[in-house]
């Protein structure tokens, strides 16, 4: 399967939604992980903006912070587990898909 525009040649390209077709099966893992990645990294800049006030941080951030980070490597280390079943099942999605446009040329087209 050729990942790329025939008109432009770009490898931006994306699938047209179809209801009929099959969707990727996402893993909870990653659904945990990538809310705490984004909780962690506005702790992390609540943490900085202390620091740089010459602050304490207190005891609740600290703590708060801790739990995300631990949660953020749990969440890892599952979707780490659950990473080869999400490629085939994201394979399967890209390989029966139809209907491809480009986000740069904003050419559609239609694979047989």
């Amino acid at each position: 399967m050729n990942y790329r525009c025939p008109k432009c040649q770009s490898t931006k390209i994306i699938p047209m939604a179809s209801a009929t077709g099959p969707r990727p099966q996402v893993p909870k893992s990653l659904l945990i992980l990538v809310p705490s990645i984004l909780l962690l990294a506005l702790l992390l800049a609540i943490s900085i903006v202390f620091l740089i006030l010459d602050k304490s941080a207190g005891p609740v951030l600290n703590g708060a912070t801790i739990l995300v980070v631990l949660s953020c490597i749990v969440s890892g280390f599952m979707f780490w587990r659950d990473l080869p079943n999400f490629k085939i099942s994201m394979q399967s999605f890209m390989q029966s898909q139809k209907q491809w446009k480009c986000r740069e040329c904003q050419h559609e087209w239609q694979n047989q």
